[in-house]
Formats: C-alpha cells, structure tokens, sequence
C-alpha cells in the first residue's frame, strides 16, 4: 500500500467527523447511557481510525449511542486526564497505544495522572512491531544488523537514527539497541513518523527507527531496507528480516499496541461486559481487514491477562528510560 493510500486511509476518519456521520462529542451532547469512545488525538490518526471503526458495531451490539469524542493535546495526555476526571460507570473508554500509559510516567517529571492508580486497562486491539531501515545514505553491501552497526562505528559522524519524536518507543529501542551493542547512535526526533523516514528515503540521515506500518510501503518499493525488528522472533510480514533478539541483542524486544482504557475503580461485571464487547467488534472481518490496510497485527488478550501486561511493560521502561538520562521539559 503507498503512502498516500494510507494518508487517505486515515484521512477519512476526519472525513466522516465532518459530514457529521461519526462526529466528534465535542460538537454534540452525550446522554445518559451513551458511551464515550475517548481519543488524546485529533482526527484521522491511528488511535481515531480505531475508534472509528469500533463505534458502529458497539452502538449496535450495546443498542445504545456510542460517539467518539476527540480530547486532542499534550502528546494525548489531555485524553488520559479527561479519562481519570470521568465517572468510573464504564460509560467512558479511551482508545490509545500505549505509550502514553506505560512510557510517559517515566518520561514526564509533572505527569497529571498516574497509570497503576488512575486508568484500568480493558482489552488490546492491535500492535506492531518497531523496526531500524536504513536508506541510501548506508552503502548497498550493508544488509544486516551487524553490518550497519559496524558501518556505524567506522562513520561516526553518520551514525544517526530517527524517530517520531523523543520519548517514543522508537527513541529507547534505539538508545537500547545503541547500549546493547556499544555503538555510539544519535538519536534524531521529528515530528511525525513519516517525516522521519522521508529524511531516511531521502538519504539525509542514514536510518530511523519506526514503526513498520510505516515501513512497509518504502521496504515494498525498494526504498528502505529493513535489518532487524523488536519482535521476539520474526515478524510475519517480514519472515527473512531476523529480530534484534535473534542477532544477539535478546532485550531489545518491543511492540507498539493500541489498547482500550477505562477509569480505575470500574466495577468488575461492567469491565467484564466491555471486555466481551469490544473483543466481538475487534474480531469481526471489516475490523480485521482495516487492520491489514493499515499495516497493524490483530492483538487479543483477556482483561485480566492484558491488565499484567501494562503493569510489567510500566514497570519494564522506567529503568530503559532512566538508563538514556532523557526527561522531557513539560
């Protein structure tokens, strides 16, 4: 799928806000028995697409209204906090990947709310791996990790990564791959993903560390090339590619996952009903082949699996972070 293709893709849930078909809450007024599907981004990004995509067949399922409500800001803080100041009815779910839960507590010194003590996690919905590309910045005959490690530390001054933006996950899978291996690697934040990998496309900076949905399209056309993912072992869209575990660095193991949230302190047989519901919506075929066009995995876990989850990835990046010396200044 081209970039472009992907641009609409997402595009179109802001589309849809606009016709007033799937309008944000923030235009409308929810009542009582309506449930919140809560975003921290504006239109059109992942997290919204997802929302979206849920909204219909939970309203459905629910036989109640169901709105997506955007609460864009602070990197999708401002949605954590609109969830932890909500009544704890399940009335209210946040849709988010999790950094914002599991990375941001150890990243922000003034954090307005508190992952373990405030916000529920309910159930997964997708995730993706983190992959290092290099372009064309790194000469053809440098085809696997370990080559582009070495290449690094014979040309210094070109040993450089982007990423989305600092504090990501991308940012400490390579500052953890970078330790790991003893290579000096600059980290290069921009803002947005696919600004980051353009510079790599375009020979500027000689690799970036992103998510593979955004990948994909350049690694399809040539353009990038792709030398180890944060998956366990292989990621299935790319079998030949080795995971950084399976060349040697066995803790550089990540993924990226879009999750459903709800306020602590939900009582359990509604957490329980929501659990069930959105995992029906999740798995239903138009669900599972948005997921596809958007270059994401199906991700199903039980509540009470996925809550351990989030409880070891929180506690797992607090010494990853603290190891990079990175603090952000808001």
């Amino acid at each position: 799928m081209s970039i472009l293709t992907r641009r609409q893709l997402l595009a179109g849930a802001g589309a849809l806000a606009a016709t007033g078909l799937c309008a944000p809450a923030t235009a409308q007024t929810a009542r009582p028995g309506t449930l919140r599907l809560l975003v921290g981004f504006p239109p059109g990004g992942t997290a919204d697409v997802l929302a979206r995509a849920l909204q219909p067949a939970l309203q459905t399922r629910r036989g109640e209204p169901v709105i997506v409500e955007n609460k864009p800001g602070a990197g999708g803080r401002l949605g954590v906090v609109e969830l932890k100041n909500a009544a704890a009815d399940g009335h209210t779910v946040m849709v988010s990947a999790d950094p914002i839960l599991t990375i941001y507590p150890h990243v922000f010194p003034r954090l307005a709310y508190d992952t373990a003590a405030d916000i529920l996690p309910l159930v997964p919905l997708a995730s993706e791996p983190v992959g290092l590309c290099v372009g064309p910045m790194v000469p053809a005959g440098v085809r696997t990790l370990a080559d582009f490690l070495a290449w690094c530390k014979a040309n210094p001054k070109q040993a450089a990564y982007t990423t989305a933006a600092a504090g990501t996950t991308m940012h400490f899978v390579g500052a953890q791959l970078a330790h790991a291996s003893g290579t000096d690697l600059l980290h290069v934040p921009h803002r947005g993903g696919a600004a980051a990998v353009q510079d790599v496309v375009g020979g500027q900076i000689a690799s970036t560390m992103t998510s593979m949905s955004l990948a994909l399209p350049h690694l399809a056309s040539g353009r990038l090339r792709c030398l180890g993912v944060s998956t366990p072992g292989r990621y299935a869209r790319l079998p030949d590619v080795p995971s950084f575990a399976e060349a040697g660095h066995k803790d550089v193991v990540a993924q990226v996952y879009y999750a459903t949230w709800l306020k602590a302190g939900t009582p359990p047989a509604t957490v329980a009903a929501l659990a069930e519901q959105v995992q029906a919506v999740a798995a239903m075929p138009d669900v599972a082949a948005l997921l596809d066009k958007l270059g994401l995995d199906r991700m199903s876990q039980p509540q009470p699996a996925f809550a351990q989850r989030v409880s070891a990835d929180l506690k797992r990046w607090g010494p990853i972070v603290k190891a990079t010396g990175y603090s952000a200044d808001d």
